[in-house]
């Protein structure tokens, strides 16, 4: 079915006309190629009491101009201020809804929503800077992550095993963990972890999937992890993780077929394909432009974290323990 579309004068016009010789409205709707409840919405919305014998199709027009003109006027992102400003926190990768929440905990009123937010990019051709740069919006759709290899594992902890506080997130130092592809299955990757309650994220570059290159990886982030802060990791079964006995904090893993369990890391791995996106040979990534990927995420406030940064939430809670936040 088309999408909705307004009632032009000429439309109520004809519509009025047929109301007045008594045609049903299904009948009117098959002559208008509208749908019934377009129609009948049309007339209790535009009538004085909402009947179809008091449809007057200019007072209707007008009342819709004028609804339209008034809806405009009081649309935020006419200020030109405003606009620079969300132009410029789209371009460093914040969604409509990131942005919306920071201006109102900053200015402790509700400045513009993310829908009018949503509305102004793509009209106003900025598309691209949107976090997935969808030329346009579709409904979510959760898929199953291609099944994950298990030799080579061994015995291992299921999540099932996981403490409820992990579960939770009712405490700091839990992480999560992931591989990042690049242009080939057997090039460089990005290991990823990231702190379950904080979201913070620490971004390293391996020179490939091996199991020896991620255990290097993660044994030397977490090496740089006060003790506080390292509390358990969850993996999901590649064979990349074949060393986890020696990562030096508890592993659990997920169950096959069952990336929604680690989806914090996932949803981080998406956003960082805005950067790095899915082709690219990430052998051309050096350290430094990756620390300043992480360094950009850790920096963008997130809704779940009432609109504060994963540096601020991690970071005072370091200087509540008086240990160093990890780097």
């Amino acid at each position: 079915m088309a999408s909705y579309t307004h009632f032009s004068q000429e439309e109520r016009c004809v519509l009025a006309a047929y109301l007045a010789e008594r045609i049903s409205l299904r009948a009117i709707a098959r002559k208008l190629r509208r749908s019934v409840g377009g129609i009948s919405m049309e007339i209790a919305r535009s009538s004085p009491d909402g009947t179809r014998e008091r449809y007057d199709p200019y007072v209707a027009h007008l009342g819709s101009r004028m609804k339209k003109w008034d809806a405009n006027r009081r649309n935020p992102m006419k200020d030109e201020v405003l606009q620079e400003y969300v132009g410029t926190q789209l371009k460093e990768g914040w969604s409509p809804e990131v942005i919306a929440g920071r201006l109102q905990q900053e200015r402790g009123t509700a400045v513009v929503s993310h829908e009018t937010i949503y509305q102004w990019a793509y009209k106003s051709g900025v598309v691209a800077n949107l976090p997935r740069g969808k030329p346009r919006r579709h409904r979510k759709r959760h898929r199953l992550k291609a099944a994950q290899g298990t030799q080579g594992l061994g015995p291992v902890i299921g999540i099932a095993q996981r403490p409820h506080a992990v579960a939770s997130r009712r405490r700091f130092g839990d992480w999560e963990g992931d591989s990042m592809l690049g242009k080939r299955q057997k090039g460089a990757i990005v290991s990823v972890q990231q702190e379950r309650k904080s979201r913070y994220v620490l971004f390293t570059k391996c020179r490939d999937k091996s199991a020896s290159q991620t255990k290097t990886a993660v044994m030397r982030r977490m090496q740089h992890v006060a003790q506080p802060l390292r509390r358990t990791l969850t993996l999901d079964r590649g064979t990349e993780n074949a060393e986890w006995k020696h990562f030096g904090l508890p592993i659990f893993f997920c169950d096959p077929y069952s990336s929604w369990q680690k989806g914090s890391v996932e949803n981080v791995i998406g956003l960082l394909r805005r950067y790095l996106p899915k082709g690219m040979n990430l052998a051309t990534v050096t350290p430094t432009q990756l620390h300043i990927l992480q360094d950009k995420l850790n920096h963008r406030p997130r809704k779940c974290l009432g609109f504060k940064t994963p540096h601020e939430v991690l970071s005072s809670h370091c200087h509540r323990l008086g240990v160093q936040l990890p780097a």
